[in-house]
């Protein structure tokens, strides 16, 4: 089952620019277990569902590529970013410096447009990475119920502060009690 989640984390080390941009050092993704309800993962019931996001996944090699000027935005677009619609959404850039941090993935970004640099000023504090992933089920393991696989990165949105504070936690919005919100369900042959 292949679906696109959010993932957030607090920007850390904050510089201007002379001309006015921001420029920062963040931590995004971790790994370890994270719970979700049943329906955050387009499963039916609310139960809890927890989800290890393992160290060779989180640090795989073209999880972590992908993260080198992925796309910044104001909040998570509707759709995902790309060549079509990358002027529209698109507010500044991930740089290519990505690298382990802990359990973290720690990366340099660097916001360009007037309106999110205002809207970080104001309070908005927070990365959100919107990705997809492949979520396998697993049976009988006491630790959790599913493992994350091939995180690929689309975008880094700038949210308002979310639950998780500065840790990393998949999820976007405190009305979303449990973390995930797959926007779409793909199933792989």
């Amino acid at each position: 089952m292949n679906m696109k989640f959010l993932d957030k984390a607090t920007i850390g080390t904050v510089n201007r620019t002379s001309e006015g941009y921001v420029t920062a050092r963040a931590k995004a993704v971790r790994t370890g277990v994270q719970d979700y309800l049943a329906s955050e993962l387009g499963l039916m019931g609310n139960h809890r569902v927890r989800v290890y996001r393992p160290e060779s996944e989180v640090f795989a090699v073209d999880s972590v590529k992908g993260f080198a000027h992925a796309p910044v935005t104001n909040d998570h677009p509707a759709q995902m970013v790309g060549a079509d619609n990358w002027r529209e959404l698109a507010v500044g850039e991930v740089g290519a410096n990505v690298m382990r941090d802990g359990e973290f993935l720690a990366l340099d970004l660097i916001l360009k447009d007037a309106a999110a640099i205002k809207a970080f000023d104001g309070g908005k504090k927070e990365l959100s990475a919107g990705y997809t992933a492949e979520i396998e089920f697993v049976d009988n393991n006491p630790d959790y119920d599913a493992v994350m696989k091939n995180i690929r990165i689309n975008h880094l949105a700038l949210v308002d502060k979310g639950r998780a504070g500065s840790e990393a936690r998949i999820g976007d919005s405190g009305a979303n009690q449990w973390g995930v919100s797959p926007l779409t369900t793909v199933n792989e042959v």
